[in-house]
């Protein structure tokens, strides 16, 4: 791969001050939330000689403050989680996270293996995702277990990741399973973060359906305000997904770094040029609207239940249109 030659401007669109990599959309769970669904197109996992090659060039060209590993479940490939951390932690990147649901084996010792790995690699920071969608799945003691083995090998922060249905306030019966599973694990010293909320995406769309907000032809808000989003003329992380794809938003690629070097593709990007994000930037949801129906992409009768599921739908539709 042939590297470019350090810029004096960076791009005033996308910084990098986080990388994510999608190690896998393999699982050992099948949670009735999840977003990740028809992932079968991707690889097994990353290339670890890639994300490592990702880890340093960008370590070098913008001193990010964290990479986070996740997925699917990434220590289904616990080599390739190892190898990502440690060149960030030989690139001096400050944050050093993994999210997993916890079960990596079912063999104790395994488990303390693994998660010795991850403290020797340099990951500082462990979400496991708790709740009442991951216990459907996983049994809660091998999450202990798990717990237990990386406050052993002393891996640094440790939280319980819950993912709430409505909001974390909400009564319905899964909050209240989520609440009693945490309740459960109040002894050991682990931390409980804010967590995150259902998204409108996909298996939520079909097991959660009346859960989600009500649909809209347009619902409103902007892209920066949304979970996990930022406008896309003031990017500040990317996402790697396992065949090297890079995107700033779900599924809103800029280019494969496994083709081009991860600091052009970076450095090109300019959302202007990019048809369905100029759409947005210029008009929000409607102007993305009008480009779909430009194309013959008609919007569903029934509307949608967020932008982000708005967007999602309509950009896929028009792909599948230009086929």
């Amino acid at each position: 791969m042939k590297h470019c030659e350090r810029r004096d401007q960076m791009n005033r669109y996308l910084t990098v001050n986080r990388a994510e990599f999608n190690v896998t959309y393999l699982c050992n769970g099948r949670c009735r939330h999840c977003s990740a669904q028809d992932r079968g197109a991707y690889p097994e996992h990353i290339d670890k000689s890639l994300a490592m090659e990702i880890v340093r060039r960008i370590g070098e060209r913008y001193s990010p403050e964290s990479v986070m590993t996740f997925g699917g479940e990434p220590l289904l490939f616990p080599e390739v989680v190892y190898a990502i951390h440690r060149e960030a932690t030989d690139s001096g990147i400050r944050c050093r996270e993994v999210i997993t649901n916890g079960y990596w084996s079912g063999d104790d010792r395994k488990t303390k293996e693994i998660a010795k790995g991850l403290a020797e690699s340099g990951v500082n920071e462990i979400n496991i995702s708790v709740d009442a969608f991951h216990q459907e799945h996983i049994p809660l003691d091998i999450v202990r277990k798990t717990a237990e083995a990386c406050l052993e090998a002393r891996v640094g922060d440790l939280a319980w990741n819950p993912c709430w249905l409505v909001s974390e306030e909400d009564d319905n019966q899964y909050n209240q399973r989520t609440r009693a599973i945490l309740k459960e694990l109040e002894d050991l010293p682990v931390r409980t973060s804010k967590g995150n909320v259902v998204e409108p995406l996909g298996w939520a769309l079909i097991n959660l359906k009346e859960f989600l907000p009500s649909r809209r032809a347009i619902p409103s808000g902007r892209c920066g305000d949304m979970p996990y989003a930022s406008p896309l003329d003031s990017v500040k992380s990317i996402s790697v997904e396992p065949d090297g794809k890079v995107a700033v938003c779900n599924d809103l690629h800029i280019g494969n770094a496994s083709r081009t070097d991860i600091i052009d593709i970076i450095e090109n990007y300019d959302p202007f040029e990019i048809p369905e994000m100029k759409a947005i930037l210029e008009n929000g949801m409607k102007g993305l609207l009008d480009r779909a129906e430009a194309k013959g992409v008609k919007p569903d009768p029934e509307g949608y239940h967020s932008i982000c599921h708005m967007c999602i739908e309509i950009r896929k539709k028009v792909s599948q249109s230009s086929r």
